[in-house]
């Protein structure tokens, strides 16, 4: 390799790991400005490091549920995260550079082209994958964050772009960013003086912190039962109108509730509770559901609609290779209907779960007063991805104008406004009480 080749290399590596600390749970997010302007180049030595680098550091987390919980032979499992990892990187910046290429690398497209790219990714193949999203960033920057609500999150993403490689534009281009920008800021400031509606409502949300190797085996898992009903009780001090806890908060099925859960229902005759659950259905499907108990019975329920590739169900065609890796021949979830609202009072509230939160089309189905994400990020330990996952329901909170409940079974839980902002918030793997009116 040539002097002048290493040298794009090492560039490229170093915007890559600039990305990465803009998505880290560090939160550089500033980063990620230099990290493009660096890494966007036409040499594609420098463009292809950059994004390898920043896509691998972003999501080597992966690594976590794959290995240390999917009972994977450690050398399949990595080789299998890699390869994902570089598709996904190869996705987004291959076809990208291609087809600016083509366009003789002039500048002012490529923020469209690759913007383009990051909203195909999110919706194919199978669910896409929404995740390293660029405008996810601005949540952190006053004024413009709020391009997030007048142009979703891909519309940010542009914001990102054009703002980190307008010195690389043509004198006219750059007036015409300007001009784009004085609407946007505008609309912002509006928004950023703009006092927050109280719903008058006062919650509890519970952080259990069960070990997720725990949670995987019934008998482990069980033996956390009564932990789990004492917070409950000790949440009721508080005197919330209504007590939240995270995605698969219990040992059992939906079906069995009337004998293992007697004590839920007892206590749901005081005080509504909404919690994540298993169901197995007569039909011998699986959903992955949201229950809303009170007054002793179950008063709706909602099932996971967005299903995650291999977490939750085997795509075709990786079931034909369930002889040679088992866990793809395991029981895939059944998809739920759709987003709906839970009615309490005079207010409604909708319950995604997990990932469910990175689908900005799906989250606007959500046409609720307030929104509680019910989650077990016990998948990805205390790495980058839970952090990462928080800071999309940010982003989100901000395009819904709404307020984010973040349930989270080993935390952070949090409840977050409709700008954004973290009001109140846990410390990762803690087991806490969460109580907040807003």
């Amino acid at each position: 390799m040539s002097v002048e080749r290493f040298k794009e290399l090492l560039l490229g590596v170093f915007a890559g790991i600039l990305f990465y600390l803009s998505f880290s749970k560090f939160n550089f997010y500033f980063l990620i400005f230099p990290a493009i302007y660096l890494g966007f180049t036409k040499n594609p030595v420098r463009f292809f490091s950059f994004g390898i680098t920043s896509f691998f550091l972003s999501l080597w987390w992966l690594r976590i549920p794959v290995v240390e919980y999917g009972g994977i032979n450690p050398l399949i499992g990595y080789i299998s995260v890699l390869i994902l990892i570089i598709f996904l990187a190869l996705y987004q910046f291959g076809p990208t550079y291609i087809l600016w290429k083509k366009l003789k690398f002039r500048y002012e497209v490529l923020p469209f082209i690759y913007v383009g790219f990051e909203f195909l990714r999110s919706h194919f193949p199978y669910t896409g994958f929404p995740w390293l999203l660029l405008g996810i960033n601005l949540v952190d920057i006053p004024v413009l964050k709020f391009s997030i609500t007048y142009l979703s999150v891909y519309g940010s993403s542009l914001i990102v772009l054009l703002l980190s490689l307008s010195f690389k534009f043509s004198g006219k281009f750059r007036l015409i960013v300007v001009a784009v920008l004085i609407p946007i800021i505008l609309f912002g400031l509006k928004e950023e003086i703009s006092k927050t509606e109280r719903l008058n409502l006062k919650v509890a949300l519970i952080q259990p912190a069960i070990p997720q190797n725990e949670k995987l085996i019934r008998e482990l898992f069980e033996r956390r039962y009564n932990e789990i009903l004492n917070l409950i009780k000790k949440a009721q001090s508080y005197k919330p109108d209504i007590i939240f806890l995270p995605e698969s908060t219990f040992h059992f099925f939906l079906n069995e509730i009337k004998k293992e859960g007697k004590e839920l229902l007892e206590i749901s005759k005081k005080v509504p509770l909404v919690f994540g659950i298993i169901e197995y259905t007569r039909d011998y499907k699986l959903y992955n559901s949201v229950v809303f108990l009170y007054g002793g019975k179950v008063i709706d329920k909602y099932r996971k609609k967005i299903l995650v590739p291999f977490g939750e169900y085997t795509p075709f065609p990786f079931k034909y290779l369930s002889e040679i890796i088992p866990y793809f021949g395991l029981t895939d979830y059944s998809q739920g209907n759709g987003a709906k609202c839970f009615k309490f009072k005079d207010l409604s509230f909708g319950t995604p779960i997990c990932f469910e939160v990175a689908y900005e089309f799906y989250m606007r189905n959500f046409n609720c007063n307030f929104i509680s994400v019910l989650t077990n990020d016990g998948w990805f330990k205390n790495s980058n991805g839970t952090y990462q996952h928080m800071k999309i329901a940010r982003a989100m909170a901000v395009r819904l104008k709404k307020y984010i409940l973040w349930v989270n079974n080993t935390g952070p839980s949090a409840v977050i406004d409709p700008k954004g902002k973290i009001l109140k918030i846990t410390k990762y793997g803690e087991r806490d009480i969460l109580p907040y009116s807003f």
